[in-house]
């Protein structure tokens, strides 16, 4: 014994209707099938439409009705070739338009015409679904259920009297066959016709289920069962195989849209198994709810959600230690019809802050404004606050029920992607956490939690803004490791933004990393920060993380706003950890202000773990005392190579043609590309000091770095005698020339310094960058850290490396 339930949307057209008809012919295992049937999908609200426009124009309504007629006509075109049936449609549409015209009479439409005039829908589907399956050689039973569905006279949401509706449905569902049922409809003792309210479909199947002690309940839609978030707003939702029934109910209640949550209370006090079905694609297993534990092993099973609310505050030093206050304000909203969907109170007393739906606050706050004009105006209560355009989310779950932690990961996993959490609600079965956020963040805020609690992959979204020489490399390095991530880390990283300094290319889903170069060269969208900053906030995106791979100040500039928007920054530009001061320190505020993070490894070192080191000495409690090294990968080679037969100008353009300088040369030259790593490590040991201060010798005169790149290599020979004879001069003395940066004593210099050969900083090779770092723990013996410093490869790794720690730390 089975019930099915067809609601609307799986009758709005001929092609659902023969969709239907396939589903019942496969169910050749039950011996018996109910089914029951909703109007044809937007039917219901046409009949309304019907019945308030004949209270005013009688003319327009009859056309209306002739609309209804005409939809059936064609949803229903193979059986209505028939002259029977289209008889019994002619005589119902008859009655329906003399009703309509008797409403038009009296202009007036009672709520118990109501009723009769929306029984219509599902009288006329059902009767016509009949004839469709016997023209199909079904051996089938018209069921009108105002002969077995008994309730009292509240029209529009009539109350079942269940004990005469089961034992009316015993005595009508005797013999092996397809019974097909009005869904929705009932009628009183004295045979006047009712609604069941909204979901009354539903509650149908369910009554006739709980009365024949059905094997199973099937609700037929056109979703392939309960998600574990709106596909909509998440893209990798999918559907839960089975959920318990107060799971079903909870995220039902707060947006699930499969089934109305009270209409199944007879199915579930009986234990019946219900099952959601899509009949657009009857392969698909659905989504079971039943009793027991669920077979799903995530403690948060699907998060709900929906907007169109507000939050109203009612607080007050009146309110506290004062018995009644919360007895008076929700009878208030009761006597006024305002359902309220979420309550938060402070244990002080001193605030109760609700949620209703936005086309109620106005009224709430009347009413209240009303029930507390004494208080309001004594001042023991305060004025009444609405806060509109909210969305309330749920995180819904039988097994978050004592399993510590749920309610700190959620909480966690906002904030760390900028998330306000407005107010916060949970009962004492800990199945639903509820919380409101602003209804322009519930897409991003969804997707932060369903990626949090592993109903899906941890997803990283970049933007990389210059994809120069190591950019590109990046994506590179990206592109090769991005299916292997994903397999073995699960972490989907995603490129979603490329900018280069004239254009951008945007894709919420992700770049193709194979072409990205053709894409963003036929892009049409013209780069500026502002620009970039809008269409990331537009996306909504979860884990976003700003990768800036270029040496330009303006790009550092924005910063500040990148993180006031929640937007997580990788980067290996000195330029914002070198400005002033106060910029530093307004961007660390931030940091910890917002829970963002800022990852700027390779600013120092390239790849080396230079700057990760510093930072776990220092939160060990250790104290740096020195730092001496040399952080120019690009001089170090400089310094490695030059001899007799290499002069330093050669020198120069061979590390310029391997990539191991910056595009201008002069940058690396100045020293100032020096003085402003030190300057960082400086300001990550904790010394407060600008750029300044910092003492810099540059390897090249003044005069020969003016102009173009073009005339600096020009002049750039002229010093090559100079080099030689220091490199000589070194040699004779047994010592070995490098370019040095030092801190100590709150002092920093850098400058080409005579060191000996023995000495570590001597031993660097090739383009390495080796620091040398003393602290009172390591004092006799200092730390050393050691390792290539230049180089398009290791600066582009030492990015990504920061990209994936920064997307671990990422909830």
């Amino acid at each position: 014994m089975k019930v099915l339930k067809f609601g609307g949307t799986s009758l709005g057209s001929a092609e659902c209707i023969h969709n239907v008809v396939n589903i019942l012919k496969g169910m050749k295992d039950a011996n018996q099938l109910v089914v029951v049937v909703s109007a044809v999908g937007g039917v219901t609200d046409q009949l309304l439409d019907c019945a308030f426009t004949a209270v005013t124009d009688g003319e327009q309504a009859v056309k209306k009705v002739q609309e209804i007629e005409k939809r059936y006509r064609e949803v229903f075109a193979d059986v209505l070739r028939e002259k029977s049936v289209q008889d019994q449609l002619n005589a119902r549409f008859k009655e329906l338009t003399d009703i309509i015209k008797g409403v038009s009479l009296v202009r007036e439409c009672s709520p118990r015409t109501m009723d009769l005039i929306l029984s219509f829908g599902e009288r006329l589907c059902a009767s016509l679904m009949v004839a469709m399956l016997q023209k199909n050689n079904i051996q089938t039973e018209y069921v009108d259920t105002r002969s077995c569905v008994f309730t009292n006279q509240t029209y529009g949401g009539a109350r079942v009297f269940l004990d005469e509706t089961f034992t009316a449905i015993r005595s009508i569902v005797t013999r092996d066959i397809i019974y097909v049922a009005t869904g929705f409809i009932g009628s009183t003792t004295e045979g006047i016709t009712t609604t069941l309210g909204r979901g009354g479909s539903d509650y149908t199947a369910a009554l006739f289920g709980t009365a024949l002690k059905s094997e199973q309940i099937e609700i037929w839609t056109d979703v392939d069962g309960f998600m574990s978030a709106d596909p909509r707003l998440v893209t990798e939702a999918f559907v839960l195989p089975r959920v318990s029934y107060e799971e079903a109910m909870e995220l039902s209640y707060f947006g699930a849209k499969v089934i109305h949550p009270q209409t199944l209370a007879p199915a579930v006090k009986q234990k019946i198994p219900i099952l959601i079905k899509n009949s657009y694609a009857p392969e698909k297993s659905g989504t079971i709810i039943a009793s027991g534990k669920t077979d799903h092993f995530h403690p948060v099973k699907g998060i709900a959600s929906f907007k169109g609310i507000s939050l109203l505050n009612v607080q007050g030093s009146g309110m506290v230690g004062v018995p009644g206050i919360s007895g008076r304000l929700f009878g208030v909203l009761a006597r006024c019809g305002i359902n309220v969907i979420m309550i938060s109170q402070a244990s002080s007393e001193h605030s109760i802050c609700f949620v209703v739906q936005s086309r109620d606050d106005q009224a709430a706050k009347e009413a209240i404004e009303v029930e507390f004009e004494g208080e309001i105006a004594s001042g023991k209560i305060d004025k009444i606050e609405i806060n509109s355009n909210l969305a309330i989310i749920a995180a819904v779950g039988d097994d978050m029920r004592g399993t510590p932690g749920i309610s700190g990961k959620l909480f966690n996993a906002l904030g760390q992607n900028s998330i306000n959490v407005v107010a916060i609600a949970q009962g004492s079965s800990e199945r639903n956490v509820s919380l409101v956020v602003k209804a322009v963040e519930v897409e991003k805020a969804v997707n932060v939690i369903h990626t949090a609690f592993y109903l899906s992959h941890r997803i990283s979204n970049l933007f990389i803004v210059g994809p120069g020489s190591i950019g590109s490399e990046l994506i590179n390095q990206i592109s090769d490791r991005q299916k292997e991530l994903a397999e073995q880390n699960d972490l989907v990283i995603r490129v979603c933004g490329l900018a280069n300094s004239k254009k951008m290319l945007i894709e919420e889903n992700g770049i193709n990393l194979k072409t990205w170069r053709e894409q963003l060269t036929s892009s049409d969208i013209q780069f500026n920060m502002d620009n970039l900053l809008e269409k990331i906030k537009k996306l909504k995106l979860v884990n976003s993380i700003f990768v800036d791979v270029t040496n330009s100040d303006v790009i550092a500039d924005g910063y500040e706003k990148f993180l006031a928007a929640g937007i997580h920054i990788v980067t290996p530009n000195k330029r914002a950890n070198t400005k002033n001061q106060i910029y530093y320190n307004k961007l660390r505020n931030m940091l910890e202000g917002h829970r963002l993070h800022y990852f700027y490894e390779t600013t120092v070192g390239a790849g080396l773990p230079i700057i990760s080191t510093i930072k776990n000495l220092r939160n060990s409690g250790d104290k740096v005392l020195k730092v001496e090294g040399i952080l120019s990968g690009t001089l170090s080679y400089l310094f490695n190579t030059l001899d007799k037969d290499k002069p330093f100008s050669k020198v120069v353009k061979d590390a310029y043609d391997k990539g191991y300088t910056e595009p201008d040369p002069r940058d690396d030259l100045s020293g100032m590309d020096v003085a402003r790593k030190l300057l960082i490590l400086a300001r990550e040991i904790g010394i407060e000091m600008e750029l300044e201060d910092v003492i810099v010798e540059s390897l090249v005169p003044v005069q020969i770095t003016k102009g173009s790149v073009e005339s600096f290599w020009q002049k750039l020979p002229s010093v090559n005698e100079y080099y030689e004879n220091l490199r000589q001069t070194a040699q004779d003395s047994g010592f070995a020339l490098r370019y040095i940066a030092t801190l100590e004593n709150n002092e920093c210099r850098v400058a080409i310094e005579k060191i000996p050969k023995e000495h570590s900083l001597a031993r660097s090779g090739a383009t390495d960058n080796i620091i040398q770092i003393t602290t009172k723990r390591y004092c006799e013996n200092p730390l050393i850290i050691q390792g290539p410093g230049a180089g398009r490869e290791v600066t582009a790794g030492g990015v990504f490396a920061d990209i994936i720690s920064l997307s671990f730390h990422l909830v």
